[in-house]
């Protein structure tokens, strides 16, 4: 395809690739580390296991939700989502669990959800739901600073490899239709018909060279790699 880009539409929430096993520790990381959440303790908490499934390690202790933590691209901290303080919103931890603290000092109107972190680590993107509507605003904000800015309206927002472009899904009736937006110009490019992207659930951008793949589940159809 034309796009030259790595596109994977996969249906796991937790993906064992280059930003998402770090060391447990805010240092260089050593051993690789996956996020994950789990209600084993009576509501959701963020835990940490090796690729094997070992030495698994609670580290958030709240009676609220927390979930959808993600790394940071160099491992010094992790970003996730909890409604400790009412509504779902943004907050961001050390590796090892300690100096929990919100992303913004504002709360929302609704609640923010699906944060991502920039390659370069000093930007993120999030999805500011707006209660029941079919789509919400994909905002995206600088670490450490407390304005955010409105870059499109859709879900499950994922960086290109070279920060440039964020790829989203828009929802509409009984399908959702990809598209990649430049951060810069705000250039929109869908890169696929429509009747391709039915059922597709979520995408992700993954460096790998040049070339561009393809993965995603389309009704009555087995998901397939091409």
């Amino acid at each position: 395809m034309g796009t030259m880009r790595l596109l994977v539409f996969f249906l796991l929430k937790v993906l064992v690739l280059n930003t998402n096993v770090y060391s447990v520790f805010a240092k260089a990381p050593t051993t690789p580390k996956i996020l994950f959440t789990s209600t084993r303790d009576g509501n959701r908490e963020i835990y940490t296991m090796n690729p094997d499934g070992s030495e698994q390690v609670r580290l958030t202790q709240h009676p609220g939700n927390d979930l959808q933590a993600v790394w940071s691209p160099t491992g010094e901290k992790i970003l996730f989502i909890s409604d400790r303080g009412g509504e779902r919103d943004l907050y961001l931890m050390d590796p090892d669990g300690k100096n929990v603290r919100r992303f913004f000092k504002r709360k929302t109107k609704f609640y923010r959800t699906h944060p991502t972190w920039s390659p370069d680590g000093k930007h993120i993107a999030y999805v500011n739901r707006k209660g029941d509507s079919l789509n919400s605003d994909i905002q995206i904000a600088r670490l450490g600073e407390q304005e955010d800015e409105y870059i499109a309206t859709g879900w499950d927002p994922a960086w290109s490899p070279d920060g440039t472009e964020i790829a989203y899904s828009v929802d509409q009736p009984f399908a959702s239709q990809l598209t990649f937006i430049n951060v810069h110009t705000r250039a929109q490019e869908k890169p696929l018909t429509q009747e391709s992207t039915d059922l597709a659930i979520q995408s992700f951008l993954v460096g790998c060279g040049r070339q561009t793949c393809l993965y995603w589940e389309q009704a009555s159809a087995t998901p397939h790699l091409g």
